[in-house]
Order: C-alpha cells, then structure tokens, then sequence
C-alpha cells in the first residue's frame, strides 16, 4: 500500500466512525402526550359527587363541560398530564332576559326632544349655531 493509499483508508474508517458516533448520539423521538379537545356535547353528571367521579375516568391532559342533571349547574373539569385531578370550576345558569328593542333604540320624537333641551342649553349660554 502506498501511503497515499494508508491516509484514504485512515479517512474512510474515521468518516464510518464519525456516522455510526453521529447515530447513536440522536435522541429517540417523542411522542406527544394527545390533548382531547372540549366536548361538543356535554355528558349530565349527578351533582358534585357526580363531577368528581366523571373527573376520575378522564384521561390525562383533558378538559370537558358536564352538566349537573339535578340542578342548573355546570362544570368544568381538567386533568392535568400526569392524571391528576388539576380543577373542577362549578358555574350556575341564570336567565336574562332578551333586551326589549324600545331600550335599544329612541324614537325621532324622543330625539327631537333631546335636541330641542340641548339647544335651549346652548342659547342659554350664548353659544348656539344650528347651521
């Protein structure tokens, strides 16, 4: 062999070496734990005990809305990645009423008073232009 020969065969099992080094130093990797979304349609859960039991039969990293069948409640339930129970948030439900469209909107009469009062306060004070 010529040492020309000696330094390209060297180089070729350093570069060999270099790639297997290269390939046993990766990382193996990692799956992401799934995140389920909220529920489109909530389950009905009985009262409070209800909730927590709902709670222990979710899976890790999860969030969900049930709804109290005995009472106008809901909760909202999350775990935590590890499985641990991380919350339970309990809201009630309260009707408001649909405001009527009289308190939505004035009518031109009510407006024309309105202006009428606020030109009257104007040419009180010497300022008014109603150009």
């Amino acid at each position: 062999m010529l040492p020309n020969d000696t330094f390209q065969q060297q180089l070729a099992n350093l570069q060999q070496s270099y790639a297997q080094l290269g390939q046993m130093m990766q990382p193996p990797p990692v799956q992401p734990l799934p995140v389920a979304p909220l529920s489109e349609s909530p389950d009905g859960v009985d009262g409070i005990e209800g909730a927590r039991e709902y709670l222990g039969r979710m899976a890790p990293s999860t969030k969900r809305y049930v709804w109290d069948n005995q009472a106008d409640r809901f909760y909202f339930l999350q775990k935590d990645a590890n499985g641990k129970a991380a919350r339970i948030m309990i809201g009630d439900f309260t009707l408001t009423p649909e405001p009527s469209m009289e308190d939505r909107y004035v009518t031109r009469d009510d407006f024309n008073a309105l202006v009428a009062k606020i030109d009257l306060m104007l040419s009180q004070k010497g300022t008014v232009d109603n150009g």
